[in-house]
């Protein structure tokens, strides 16, 4: 008997310059980047000062959206308390909803990163071997906001507790496959039967300085300033030379295909198939050859039922890494052969940068637009006449195509590699 089917019937996003999903959408079909100067990083005095990043407009409207003290909170809470209130009324959902049924939460989330200033009120707790005394510390007064005070599960505490989710909850800190991870776990927890409804994505808040110092030791991020902000993520380029940080949220509300019947939901899609393995090639790099990623697209569609030519289109990890980029495109020619010339790519990191936990759940809302709409995002900053792998169908303006089957791509750092599969309602 074929498991549970899983209907996708709501969504929420906040991204770079965006509130929602549909406005994204449109800013990208519209060839307009989300990346821009990061002021912190101008002021700091960075090297690169590009990165998508939300700014203090945005926040002000998050804050204010939220139902109490957004002050008392940190940051990842009231994003997190906000797109997952819009996935909720997007998908025709009370909060009391998940109480009334078994039902799951899903987050993925990496770790929480200490800005310069609170670095600054740790450095005054120093001896003067430049140690920090914890007992000095922890004698400070008390405060809502510190950076040990921060865990990298507080935003899924915060929507367990408001939403009465209580089955199954989980936190993925998966490196860049997180949101796609989240969403996966939740498709297979309805899918075999534990639960019939559950909220599931990623929150990620690392466009600071911070994770651009930790990454940039790496070698990973773009650092050639000469592109402008909006022209740096250029994945599958020649010339691209590494990453822009970027950072935002996707919530999706998945339901089992009874549970959905029963209420009248309409769906916006459906999951058909996942695969997670985790390699151990290289911490910032997979199997030059392909074959791991290959591995990964491979057991998704297998899962779903499908051959690989029932794939019409392909959301690519696509981070504008010199080495990731390549692996990902070895995979394509691997699975695909000869009919990847039939099948449309594209890569959102060009647009948005990379949110790294957050990409997968963002990208998987994307996926299901184009779905819906018949609308291919563009890659921007992507020319084929220099591109490294011409034979890779990406488009760089928006273009109609009917799609019934998305493979959306998460390869993340670690070794950590993610596939889903996605389908028309």
């Amino acid at each position: 008997m074929r498991a549970r089917e899983v209907f996708v019937t709501g969504y929420g996003l906040v991204a770079p310059t965006v509130l929602d999903a549909e406005t994204l959408f449109q800013r990208i079909s519209d060839r307009q980047s989300c990346v821009r100067e990061h002021p912190l990083f101008a002021e700091l005095g960075f090297p690169n000062t590009a990165a998508g990043y939300l700014d203090d407009e945005q926040w002000r409207h998050l804050n204010a959206g939220f139902a109490g003290d957004a002050s008392g909170q940190p940051r990842q809470t009231v994003l997190a308390d906000y797109v997952a209130r819009q996935a909720l009324d997007h998908a025709g959902l009370s909060s009391g909803a998940f109480r009334q049924v078994d039902s799951g939460l899903f987050v993925g989330s990496n770790k929480y990163c200490a800005n310069s200033q609170e670095l600054d009120q740790v450095s005054l707790f120093l001896d003067r071997q430049g140690r920090l005394d914890l007992d000095r510390y922890m004698q400070r007064p008390a405060r809502a906001e510190h950076p040990f005070a921060r865990r990298v599960d507080q935003q899924t505490a915060y929507l367990a507790a408001s939403l009465g989710i209580r089955d199954h909850v989980y936190t993925h800190s998966d490196a860049c496959a997180a949101g796609t991870m989240a969403i996966g776990s939740a498709y297979r927890a309805i899918e075999r039967g534990d639960i019939d409804l559950a909220l599931c994505g990623a929150v990620e808040l690392m466009a600071n300085e911070l994770p651009y110092s930790m990454f940039n030791s790496l070698g990973a991020l773009c650092q050639k300033p000469e592109f402008g902000a909006a022209g740096q993520s250029r994945p599958f380029m020649r010339d691209r030379c590494g990453f822009v940080l970027g950072e935002g949220a996707a919530l999706l509300v998945l339901e089992s295909k009874q549970h959905a019947e029963r209420r009248g939901a309409r769906p916006l899609g459906r999951v058909l198939g996942y695969a997670n393995f985790c390699e151990s090639e290289k911490m910032t790099s997979s199997s030059r050859d392909g074959s791991t990623y290959a591995h990964c697209m491979e057991a998704a569609i297998e899962d779903a039922g499908l051959l690989r030519y029932a794939v019409q289109h392909v959301n690519t990890h696509g981070t504008s890494n010199q080495v990731n980029d390549s692996c990902e495109a070895h995979a394509l020619k691997r699975v695909f052969g000869k009919m990847l010339g039939d099948i449309t790519l594209t890569a959102n990191k060009s647009a948005i940068g990379h949110s790294l936990a957050g990409s997968g759940a963002i990208e998987a809302v994307l996926s299901l637009i184009t779905l819906r709409d018949g609308v291919v995002l563009p890659t921007l900053n992507y020319d084929e006449a220099d591109a490294e792998f011409p034979e890779l169908r990406l488009v760089n303006q928006p273009t109609r195509q009917a799609v019934s089957v998305v493979l959306s791509n998460s390869f993340g750092f670690g070794g950590v590699n993610s596939s889903i599969v996605l389908g028309r309602a």
